[in-house]
């Protein structure tokens, strides 16, 4: 029996069994458990010994208080729809498309082979799909954003409502480290003891339900490669969308120009505060979607949640905008 990871990996494992060429695949197979073994000694080995009592978690981490909070431009949600692609189609993470979403992988090729062997193959098919999906509309840009007064409390984010500041819209949890700097991203806000309540943005975006739509019936009519090509598009343009508009975002806020002007460096985020979307490590809880729906309304762009808080369609994507100079991606 042979697993596939994804359906580039499916696809290959039926190129061997086709070609009765299982020898190569089994050696391939031992040499994965083997790597992980080794990685799974080493890990266990680096693990400190369990203690007999919890540590008691700070009240909060180190993290810088009485940052200057920017002005929000307004307060509330609105929505916008008519994003040209031209705008979001620089901001596609080409790495993420054409490794992970495309299966383009370097192997044994050196840096040079592998960027030739990239412009030759990968290259093109992006430019034909990119003009593929603005001539025919299958991408259909949307997105839903704002920003609220808020305050923290302990692990909690206090979201205000614009009409009265004394009243709380929504109140977030967010899980603390037990180790290292204790982080949590509530310490990113002022809390209520630091004077002037803060600020807060949120977005929802989508590239529409087509993309959806048109990757099925490729699906359906079994051309894989193409439906591979075309769902993947659909997806990196979707967080290409989300860095688009948090740039955007941090320029209503009046901190873009912290930005780099190297546009691959903000996908490592070279640019102040950050961007957390649920269900990664700093807010993994996924119920919080719903908070963010509540306060966004992106039924007004087509997005909806399933009973497992994805959101449908499957090319869109949700994230809470920080601005502490702080705010940077880190694990719970």
């Amino acid at each position: 029996c042979y697993y596939g990871r994804d359906a580039f990996e499916g696809l290959r494992i039926c190129e061997h069994l086709a070609e009765e060429n299982l020898g190569e695949l089994d050696d391939e197979i031992e040499a994965r458990l083997a790597k992980r073994a080794a990685v799974e000694q080493r890990v266990a080995a680096a693990a400190p010994a369990p203690t007999t009592a919890p540590t008691a978690l700070a009240e909060r981490s180190d993290v810088a208080r009485g940052v200057d909070v920017p002005a929000p431009p307004f307060l509330g949600s609105r929505v916008v729809a008519e994003i040209p692609l031209d705008e979001i189609y620089p901001f596609v993470n080409r790495a993420a498309l054409y490794r992970g979403q495309w299966g383009f992988k370097k192997g044994r090729r050196g840096d040079a082979s592998y960027a030739a062997f990239l412009e030759d193959e990968a290259d093109p098919v992006f430019d034909e799909l990119a003009a593929r999906c603005r001539e025919e509309a299958i991408l259909q840009p949307k997105v839903a954003y704002g920003w609220w007064r808020c305050r923290s409390e302990g692990d909690d984010l206090l979201v205000l409502d614009p009409a009265d500041p004394d009243r709380v819209l929504e109140r977030f949890s967010f899980p603390r480290q037990e180790t290292r700097r204790r982080l949590c991203i509530s310490d990113f806000f002022h809390g209520a003891d630091e004077g002037d309540a803060d600020v807060v943005g949120f977005h929802c975006v989508t590239m529409g339900l087509r993309v959806s739509e048109q990757a099925r019936v490729l699906f359906e009519d079994d051309r894989y490669t193409q439906y591979l090509y075309l769902h993947g598009m659909g997806v990196e343009c979707a967080e290409a969308l989300a860095e688009l508009w948090h740039k955007r975002m941090r320029a209503e806020l009046g901190i873009g120009n912290e930005d780099s002007p190297r546009i691959r460096e903000l996908f490592t985020q070279h640019y102040r505060g950050s961007r957390y979307s649920f269900g990664y490590p700093a807010c993994p809880e996924m119920a919080d979607q719903g908070l963010l729906f509540r306060l966004l309304e992106p039924q007004r762009i087509g997005c909806t949640l399933t009973e497992n808080w994805q959101i449908v369609p499957e090319q869109s994507t949700s994230a809470i905008i920080v601005h502490h100079p702080e705010a940077k991606y880190f694990n719970v």
